[in-house]
């Protein structure tokens, strides 16, 4: 065999090993792109259930004629909201009198239960939470997501509070339509839906 032969035999096996580390690379960066996606798939899905409730809300209450609370079959003094949900997909939530008003199911699922983070729950305060609703006050319902990431949650908020980042807010757990309890990981999404008319 000639010295010429084994040259080239070695060329070819660089070429194939120097073949394999590109594809290994591309595979690679392919691999945290792809990953990049599926989290802002993720976050996108989260922001359009945003959207869905706050337009199931809207609607809920268009057809009502009142504030969503006040359509609520369950006692004056009942401060309790972990159910208050259901009255967009059970016709059985809503007060007798305000049934014919119903017109829904207003959202297409029948389970608080999310399907990658905790529970939807609805709760009713002022525009900053301080305070329950009182004759006095503004009064929203406010939609929260729990055992969201904190990541997750910094990103949703950068999308509706922070103008996609350019704006940063002085305290954006507290302020704002996208809050939280506490600096946790995972925390408690809490979103200001929809506002009683004055």
């Amino acid at each position: 065999m000639s010295l010429f032969g084994s040259q080239r035999g070695a060329m070819f096996g660089l070429d194939a090993r120097l073949a394999m580390v590109v594809f290994a690379v591309m595979a690679t960066v392919a691999g945290f792109v792809a990953f990049g996606r599926i989290s802002i798939a993720k976050n996108a899905a989260v922001i359009r259930e945003i959207e869905a409730f706050e337009f199931a809300l809207n609607q809920y209450q268009a057809d009502m004629g009142t504030f969503y609370l006040f359509t609520l079959n369950k006692p004056v003094d009942d401060t309790s909201s972990l159910e208050d949900l259901t009255a967009l997909w059970d016709r059985n939530m809503v007060k007798s009198g305000f049934q014919q008003n119903w017109h829904g199911p207003y959202m297409n699922i029948e389970s608080r239960r999310h399907r990658t983070y905790g529970n939807w729950s609805l709760f009713y305060a002022d525009d900053n939470r301080g305070n329950y609703c009182s004759t006095e006050s503004r009064c929203f319902v406010w939609l929260s997501l729990s055992r969201v990431p904190a990541k997750v949650w910094e990103e949703i908020n950068t999308y509706y509070d922070e103008r996609g980042g350019s704006e940063k807010e002085a305290n954006p757990l507290a302020n704002g339509k996208i809050q939280a309890d506490a600096a946790t990981d995972p925390r408690t999404l809490i979103i200001r839906t929809v506002e009683r008319a004055r």
